[in-house]
């Protein structure tokens, strides 16, 4: 017992607890600060080829980032309102489709009533919908909250221009202000484009892939006949930059909608294979390819970071979990003191080392 308390003093093995518990009451307590400046930095990472390339073409910088903004506000704001416009057509719909699969409940109820008559009863009627009357006490309840996110995407759009526009400047003041002397200025070079390299090569990767995605379940849905296509194509796009469980999901929709619609198995089966065959494809294929080992994290570790920023940012923090343990495990690689939290981040890349 002696040698425990000799190799591991309290201090030692509390100070992590304390400094995450800290660390962990500041993210939350600061998220509505914090996760619009991670934001603005994600939506930096996607832009910046593109004002790269008008760079290229002879456009001044601050041009090309406000060109690239402008572009994208107008892009996002046409997708939205169309998506929009689907899922109020939905929601009109939603009654019909419940009230079918509560039909389909009632009918196998009375299968298994008659295969076991000691069942107790159930009525599953009174579950049925009439419409959606009262959605709209809901909807004007929310008009603050709406107001507050128009708001919130108004002061990403400037936090990104201003990345954009002095991602130069800003490498140059961070290696300054972390940088004592010439050796700490290089580590915090180092670190910087390790950092860069990592997330910016993930997010590009994540959002092309998950793009196209969105775009090969909208227009193989459209064929297949499933209603709202165009609305489970984006979301299952959106729900693939969720690890493992995301692709899951977001198929679950579109078959459940098939089997009502259709009232038949087999286009149930086609929507499955569907995702099954591109989400494979994406997975196994074409991401490894393209990230390679640069994103060097363990499945552990990122489903542990994944349940952690969901618990303390919720949906963004499910988008946002990767990028930021990336970025921690690069830090701890270069910081002595951290570096046990680096190997335990770490994946195959580490175990070969």
């Amino acid at each position: 017992m002696s040698d425990l308390k000799q190799y591991f003093p309290l201090q030692n093995v509390l100070f992590p607890f304390v400094a995450m518990a800290v660390v962990t009451a500041f993210l939350y307590f600061a998220a509505p600060i914090i996760i619009p400046i991670i934001i603005a930095i994600s939506l930096a990472y996607l832009l910046s080829p593109v004002v790269s390339l008008l760079k290229k073409l002879k456009i001044p910088h601050p041009v090309a980032v406000i060109l690239v903004l402008i572009i994208s506000a107008i892009i996002f704001a046409v997708i939205g309102y169309f998506l929009v416009v689907q899922a109020s057509s939905l929601l009109q719909e939603l009654p019909s489709y419940w009230n079918t699969v509560v039909e389909y409940s009632v009918k196998f109820l009375g299968v298994y009533k008659k295969l076991f008559p000691q069942a107790k009863d159930l009525d599953l009627n009174s579950f049925q919908l009439k419409d959606f009357s009262g959605i709209t006490k809901y909807l004007f309840r929310g008009i603050s909250s709406s107001v507050s996110f128009i708001s919130s995407l108004v002061i990403i759009l400037f936090l990104t221009f201003f990345i954009l526009n002095d991602q130069e400047m800003l490498k140059k003041k961070l290696i300054r202000a972390f940088g004592k002397s010439e050796s700490d200025g290089q580590t915090v070079s180092k670190i910087l484009l390790e950092i860069n390299q990592q997330i910016k090569s993930f997010i590009l990767v994540k959002f092309g892939t998950s793009l196209a995605l969105a775009i090969i379940f909208t227009i193989g849905l459209s064929i297949i006949g499933v209603n709202y296509a165009y609305i489970w194509g984006p979301l299952a796009g959106v729900l693939n930059l969720i690890p493992y469980v995301g692709s899951v999901i977001g198929a679950i929709p579109p078959m459940i909608l098939a089997g009502i619609q259709f009232g038949a198995v087999m286009p149930v089966i086609w929507v499955l294979l569907l995702f099954v065959v591109f989400q494979n494809l994406e997975g196994n294929v074409v991401s490894p390819k393209l990230i390679g080992d640069k994103l060097n994290l363990n499945p552990l570790a990122v489903m542990a970071s994944v349940m952690y920023w969901t618990w303390l940012w919720g949906a963004v923090g499910i988008i946002l979990a990767i990028p930021i343990t990336a970025a921690v495990k690069v830090i701890c690689d270069h910081v002595e003191s951290l570096e046990p939290i680096g190997i335990l981040l770490g994946g195959k890349r580490d175990r070969e080392e």
